[in-house]
């Protein structure tokens, strides 16, 4: 079934959505909560509760692309997890490749200030479609499925030192486009 489908069944609240979601999206759901939480526990919990949260949110959202909207719920729902859970469960993968943004990504105190979350998430995307398809695809497996240096070499066939002179790049360059266009005061 496709997702305009689906989406229409989560619209009319049919319950039969529910199922077709876990269809077409359950391996990817626990992949991304995977890469996130350790314990298969919290991952069973995280994709049962965010095919929830986009039951309950649809409507009245109408994503105009339902796997993107299902992974964001799963991967906020996952840091949720981790946020209660405390920071020393953290996986140190997902902390690492946090760290490497902070340099390039402004605090919350100064996106409060200037600019919601919303607005600097979509100059992030803007940054990233204007970037070469495979340095963009580094990038996502990095920072959004909090890939390894290491799984990202192996999935891209490419050597590890490459792939981290990939994210050093990009990490540089976002931060370049974020100051000119006024997310960072430097």
């Amino acid at each position: 079934m496709n997702d305009a489908s689906i989406i229409e069944m989560l619209w009319e609240r049919d319950e039969r959505a529910i199922s077709e979601m876990k269809q077409s999206y359950e391996k990817l759901c626990f992949n991304v909560a995977g890469s996130i939480l350790s314990q298969p526990e919290d991952r069973e919990e995280c994709v049962n509760s965010a095919y929830m949260n986009v039951w309950r949110s649809i409507p009245p959202n109408r994503p105009s692309n339902l796997k993107n909207y299902i992974c964001r719920v799963v991967k906020n729902y996952a840091l949720n997890i981790i946020k209660h859970n405390s920071a020393d469960k953290r996986s140190p993968e997902m902390a690492v490749s946090l760290d490497e943004l902070s340099e390039c990504i402004p605090d919350g105190r100064s996106i409060e200030d200037s600019v919601s979350a919303e607005q600097l998430g979509a100059a992030i995307s803007s940054f990233l479609r204007s970037q070469p398809e495979k340095y963009r695809k580094v990038f996502v497996r990095r920072y959004w499925y909090s890939d390894s240096v290491e799984e990202i070499g192996k999935f891209y066939g490419m050597n590890e030192k490459t792939v981290a002179t990939y994210l050093f790049r990009m990490r540089k360059k976002l931060k370049e486009y974020l100051q000119k266009e006024g997310y960072i005061n430097e």
